[in-house]
Order: C-alpha cells, then structure tokens, then sequence
C-alpha cells in the first residue's frame, strides 16, 4: 500500500485518491487512518446497497463517497443494478478525467490506490490509467489489487 506512515508526515501528497469495494474496507480504513491531517482528495467506495455504508474517520479535506450499486443502472441491459465494479469504475474515470493532468506538473503530486479486485471494469480501466500515467514522472506508480 502507497500510504504509510503517521499522520505527521512534513510532505504530504498534494491529492489522494482511494477507490475499493467492501473487501477492501479494512485497508481504506487503514489508509485514512495513517493520512496526515492535512490530506486533500477523494475516496470511492462501491457496495451492493446502503446498508453497508459505514462511518468511516477521514481527514476534513478527504470527501468520502459511497457507490450503491443497487440504485445504479447497469449499462448491461440484462442486469437491473450496476456489476461488480461497474458503478466504481465509472466514478474513477470521472475522477480521473477531472483531476488527472494531461502533462506532468512538477510541483504537484497525486497518490493512487485502486481496489475492487475480480472486477472486469476496473481491470479494464486499469489498463487505460496505466497508459495515461505512464508518461507522468512526478506520479507514484499506480498500485493495483487483481488478481
């Protein structure tokens, strides 16, 4: 995991963005756990329905969004509700394509971690943000959990 340390470190990230499912809740409640007070980003949570939201602790510039696939349209016509990953990896693109540079910007930094593992749309997407990111230096390298 990118995001170690205590939550005094002298140079944070400029941005952090953390994208999972509920397998990776332990690990996302970690993360923010050891984020510096001063941390600046988004995370992504997708579940089956509200009923799995939970509280989480996060620094006060980190917004936390819960993704119910349950109320989610699935892009499939043969699904009624988003697939696995489906709903995760549509946020993760809008993100992305909001917050991501086209060009390195040498005096900023954006730190990433994806989840979701077995998810088809986020291995999909995964192979598009690899390229993207493949020619922006002053980014960490991506870390990814599929298997």
């Amino acid at each position: 995991m990118m995001f170690m340390g205590s939550r005094h470190r002298k140079r944070p990230a400029d941005r952090v963005f953390i994208a999972g499912d509920l397998a990776d809740l332990a690990a996302i409640q970690h993360t923010l756990a050891v984020l510096p007070d001063d941390a600046y980003g988004q995370v992504f949570i997708e579940v089956l329905d509200e009923r799995d939201e939970v509280a989480l602790v996060a620094p006060p510039r980190v917004t936390v969004t819960w993704l119910a696939r349950a109320t989610r349209p699935s892009a499939m016509s043969a699904l009624t509700f988003a697939a696995h990953g489906e709903a995760l990896a549509t946020a993760i693109a809008g993100w992305v394509g909001e917050w991501m540079p086209a060009a390195a910007d040498p005096g900023e930094s954006t730190v990433m971690w994806i989840g979701c593992a077995g998810s088809a749309h986020i291995a999909a997407l995964y192979d598009v943000l690899q390229a993207r990111l493949a020619g922006l230096n002053t980014l960490p390298d991506l870390s990814h959990h599929l298997s």
